[in-house]
């Protein structure tokens, strides 16, 4: 037979989790994920937006400083990647171009 505080005490555990579990659930609402395509793929990521450079690091993209980058269809500057801020919906592409062939 249970002890009539013991059976308390279970009841108060429960209800201790079932707290943390709201509460964590709540916390995962409050954070903002936004969503871009990086490359063609889908990509989320959390608050509302990135700086370029931000994104790159992100994304480990491999050689930065000779990376060519398009935003929305359009190239940007190298100068330009730390103040140009990435948001929801925007399309990203990270670029190399390759020189060499014969004529």
């Amino acid at each position: 037979m249970v002890h009539k505080y013991q059976k308390h005490g279970i009841v108060r555990g429960i209800l201790s989790l079932h707290l943390c579990i709201i509460k964590v659930f709540k916390n995962n609402l409050n954070k903002k994920i936004m969503s871009i395509t990086v490359n063609g793929k889908n990509q989320e990521i959390s608050g509302e937006s990135i700086s370029l450079l931000e994104l790159i690091k992100h994304n480990d993209v491999k050689q930065p400083d000779m990376v060519s980058v398009q935003l929305n269809g359009s190239f940007l500057e190298r100068a330009k990647f730390e103040e140009t801020i990435v948001k929801k919906g925007d399309e990203i592409d990270f670029l190399y171009f390759m020189g060499g062939g014969s004529i």
